[in-house]
């Protein structure tokens, strides 16, 4: 495969997104692989989701929070929490699967997502566990990094000047090492999210490495091109950025189209249904219900299709690019058509 530019690698991962997903093109198939691109890469761009005039019923968050925070019901509270903190923990190891089955169909240009995600599931387990690790270390050097602003915040605040204000001279002492820090733990931790979803999960996937001889392996490669996995990164960072503003203006001008319809319809239905007496009421509510789930498979289906649009090109280009830096990854996104070639595929352990 040949060994492309962090800017060159853009067109062929374009191409590659354009033949998963529209050829051929059935929107029940195009729905299906940019949920699981959506799911897998976590991109999001449009947030729509609610119908004006579509609530049967209204939610006070004051009254819900007073109760939920209540003593009495306090202990409960805390249950569900600890009960969504695991569910959640859960998802993100369904998702790390689901990952894997995606850069695999990716690669081999299947659409079988359950058949592929059967085929890693070690190499999942063992990636989850190596990302936990990793973030648990983010998290610990997150919270030093907030004791230590606040400690620094407790002494800067301690020494006002004369007139009572902070002095501005402190404050810069504080705001810049504080804005220094949070910047270098942005940037370590894209730099972390880059280097595992991006360099190493090819190499467990594909080799079924352990994740120690993945990351040297990676480690290796980083060191041998700097610049060019220099300028990947921050290709990697812009990219989803400008294209995420590209496609959310464009979500949003089908939103307001799609969801106008939607309102106006349900405004039309309560003008003529509120405040009728009888079976009317509960009528008008069930037709309000019904916008409202209208509402949310519509917002739904449109995020995920634009939001999966990124997701497979992201990922086609991190693949393509890592591709003529890793060998046994870009024979099998380009196969060789020599015997010598096949062989080599089958041998490669690099």
């Amino acid at each position: 495969m040949n060994v492309f530019s962090a800017s060159e690698a853009i067109w062929p991962a374009l191409e590659r997104t354009y033949a998963y997903l529209f050829r051929p093109f059935k929107a029940e198939t195009f729905l299906k692989l940019a949920t699981v691109a959506t799911l897998s890469e976590g991109f999001v761009v449009s947030f729509r989701f609610a119908v004006p005039n579509a609530f049967p019923f209204d939610v006070n968050i004051a009254a819900l929070r007073a109760v939920l925070l209540s003593p009495k019901f306090l202990p409960v509270t805390l249950l569900a929490a600890m009960a969504i903190f695991l569910a959640g923990v859960y998802a993100v190891s369904l998702v790390t699967r689901l990952r894997f089955a995606f850069i695999h169909s990716l690669i081999h240009q299947t659409r079988e997502f359950r058949a592929a995600a059967k085929l890693y599931s070690d190499e999942a387990e063992r990636f989850f566990t190596a990302s936990m690790l990793v973030w648990l270390a983010f998290l610990v050097a997150l919270s030093l990094a907030i004791v230590l602003v606040a400690g620094a915040a407790y002494a800067v605040s301690g020494t006002p000047s004369p007139e009572g204000w902070l002095d501005a001279r402190s404050f810069f002492i504080l705001f810049l090492p504080c804005t220094a820090i949070v910047l270098v733990l942005m940037l370590a931790a894209s730099a972390a999210h880059v280097v595992l979803n991006d360099f190493i999960l090819p190499h467990m996937a594909i080799e079924g490495a352990p994740f120690g001889r993945a990351w040297a392996d990676v480690q290796a490669r980083i060191s041998a091109n700097r610049e060019t996995f220099l300028f990947f990164f921050l290709l990697r960072l812009g990219l989803p950025l400008v294209a995420g503003l590209v496609l959310g203006a464009i979500a949003w001008v089908v939103e307001l189209t799609v969801f106008g319809v939607l309102g106006v319809s349900a405004a039309g239905f309560t003008a003529m249904l509120d405040g009728a007496p009888g079976w009317r009421t509960h009528l008008l509510t069930a037709i309000q219900a019904l916008f409202a789930l209208l509402g949310l498979a519509a917002g739904l289906a449109i995020a995920v299709s634009f939001a999966g649009l990124l997701g497979v090109f992201m990922r086609n280009y991190a693949l393509v690019f890592y591709g003529g830096h890793y060998k046994a990854l870009g024979n099998l996104l380009n196969p060789p058509t020599n015997a010598a070639g096949a062989l080599e595929v089958r041998t490669e352990d690099a």
